[in-house]
């Protein structure tokens, strides 16, 4: 009679049966084995209820499993129980979107969201200059539906992944805006633009909504013609900027900073046991023209890095309705061998000062009133209100 091998027991052995094997002295396989039997009982406890479950599908479960899809939900929980939201496991294809996204080649229509009750995708964010907001789409909207089906708990995966998917060219989306339904077709996919400059008055504007690989130069080409042309102040808008790229924000922050005290970093980097893992330094070089930041409850991770580096330097005053997001971790990518990717927080970012923001915040120098919906800087009551200061 044959009987099942429990799937934590039988990886376990395959392991231990592949270190022995390419084992090549006695000391070598000593270590090995040592290696592979501590906290082996823990590893096949991990893997009990694993092997309970499959038990039971394979006995009772009246459809067809999809290994695939199971694998993939397998990974998504196991990072997931870490519980933290920027922690994420990625397939393969969502993983070469994910690369793509983060060189400001976007694959979806420029949103972010977040799950809300009923299996709703509520908007948290939407690039001014994306087809989303070029749709009508705006942050607080409820995506209801796609293409006629409308969202539900069983179907709520499945949907919210053609946000990401490069399988379809556009999405037909049915949307609720306080109690009024509309539907929208939005095309995917479009080259994202971070940085928008203008003048008003004597004042130059920098906003800066991510940080890519073209943020560097730009900035400081706009840097540049404000200094030439000798204006009074700049005012750098960071509101609902969430990147999590800290080596360009910091390769952007160098434009304006002085070059940092001799065995002083401008930022660190600490693993889970507090040493210090990463550290950043500016050049020689800086700009003189006095700054100020415009933050929001939205600005996060290296944009609240470059925020509150620009003021520990001394070179720019914050304004900002409230605290930013309080949010200094950091991420890596993990490749995996079939293609896709785990991104996992590694560690904290600490700025120049020394003093976390993380699960704080940056506190204004400025409380502005509540930002109005306007779509210049002319009409916008939080610039107008960091202009009358700066202009003094």
């Amino acid at each position: 009679m044959n009987k099942k091998i429990p799937l934590g027991i039988a990886l376990a052995f395959t392991v231990f049966a592949c270190v022995v094997s390419f084992a090549i002295s006695a000391g070598i396989m000593e270590r090995a084995y040592n290696g592979v039997l501590e906290g082996l009982p823990e590893k096949l406890d991990r893997y009990e209820i694993i092997d309970e479950i499959d038990d039971v599908i394979n006995a009772n479960y009246y459809g067809k499993s999809d290994s695939e899809n199971l694998e993939q939900a397998m990974a998504q929980g196991y990072v997931s129980s870490l519980g933290e939201e920027e922690n994420r496991y990625m397939s393969a294809s969502r993983y070469k979107n994910y690369l793509s996204d983060r060189n400001g080649n976007i694959t979806g229509i420029g949103i972010k969201y977040k799950k809300a009750k009923n299996s709703r995708i509520e908007i948290t964010y939407v690039d001014r200059y994306s087809p989303a907001y070029e749709a009508g789409l705006r942050k607080g909207d409820l995506i209801i539906g796609f293409d006629g089906i409308m969202l539900d708990a069983e179907n709520y995966a499945e949907m919210s992944e053609k946000l990401t998917s490069d399988k379809v060219s556009s999405l037909n989306l049915i949307y609720k805006r306080s109690e009024t339904e509309n539907t929208v077709n939005v095309r995917k996919g479009y080259e994202a633009k971070s940085v928008t400059t203008d003048v008003y008055e004597n004042v130059g504007y920098i906003e800066i909504t991510a940080f890519y690989p073209s943020t560097p130069s730009q900035v400081k080409e706009a840097v540049d013609r404000y200094t030439s042309s000798q204006l009074a102040a700049i005012i750098i808008d960071l509101r609902d900027n969430g990147s999590d790229n800290y080596d360009l924000a910091m390769e952007t922050l160098d434009i304006f900073l002085p070059m940092t005290d001799s065995g002083r970093a401008a930022a660190s980097v600490t693993d889970k046991n507090g040493k210090t893992v990463k550290t950043y330094t500016t050049t020689a070089g800086e700009v003189n023209i006095p700054v100020a930041v415009l933050i929001s409850s939205d600005t996060k991770q290296a944009a609240e890095l470059f925020a509150c580096n620009l003021r520990d330097f001394g070179k720019a005053l914050i304004f900002a309705e409230s605290k930013s997001g309080g949010s200094a971790l950091m991420q890596e990518i993990f490749e995996l061998s079939r293609g896709d990717a785990v991104l996992l927080t590694t560690g904290k970012v600490l700025p120049y000062s020394g003093i976390s923001f993380d699960g704080v915040g940056l506190e204004p120098d400025y409380t502005l009133e509540k930002r109005n919906s306007a779509n210049s800087i002319s009409k916008d009551n939080q610039f107008l209100y960091a202009f009358s200061v700066m202009t003094e």
